[in-house]
């Protein structure tokens, strides 16, 4: 396998499953890990055999867009993925039907599991309650704050600026 096929193989296995962005960025550092390699005295076949099979690449990377977690999958030379642990969201007739933790379809490709992150969701719903209760709490502070300083500060300040008044004048206009 050449430099150029690996590449190619790689672009073709993120079309479609990836932003293009991803795909492109992978492009390039693979493209560039290549020729750093190379130059540093590597020939192109040593260096494409330690990083293996371009397929397997583009499913960690895959996996790493969708949010799969590594201690869960194992990515096949095929590029694959097989459940290395019991998933307990697994539909369990699959289990009765004796199909293992890989999915594969007639054509002999991988199927996309969709899997949906809860943790995320709930982590940006629980950060936002929380928001809201910090500005409540602040808001009640400064409200509070505000009464009791009208309440109570407003006269305790008149009465202690009229008492220093009339000791003022009571003294003779002396100052104290």
């Amino acid at each position: 396998m050449t430099k150029e096929q690996f590449l190619e193989e790689l672009k073709q296995a993120l079309a479609g499953e990836v932003p293009a962005n991803v795909m492109m960025d992978s492009y390039s550092y693979y493209f560039n890990y290549i020729d750093d390699e190379i130059k540093n005295g590597k020939s192109e076949e040593e260096v494409l055999e330690e990083l293996g099979k371009p397929m397997l690449i583009a499913r960690s990377i895959i996996a790493a867009q969708t949010g799969e977690r590594s201690v869960d999958y194992e990515y096949t030379e095929d590029g694959r993925t097989r459940s290395v642990r019991h998933d307990p969201f697994r539909n369990q007739d699959k289990k009765v039907k004796g199909q293992s933790g890989t999915n594969s379809n007639s054509g002999g490709q991988s199927e996309r599991q969709f899997s949906f992150d809860l943790s995320g969701v709930l982590a940006k719903v629980a950060f936002f309650f929380f928001l809201i209760f910090l500005v409540l709490i602040v808001f009640f502070v400064i409200k509070i704050g505000l009464w009791v300083l009208v309440t109570f500060g407003i006269p305790i300040l008149l009465i202690l600026g009229i008492i220093y008044l009339v000791m003022y004048f009571a003294g003779g206009g002396r100052k104290m």
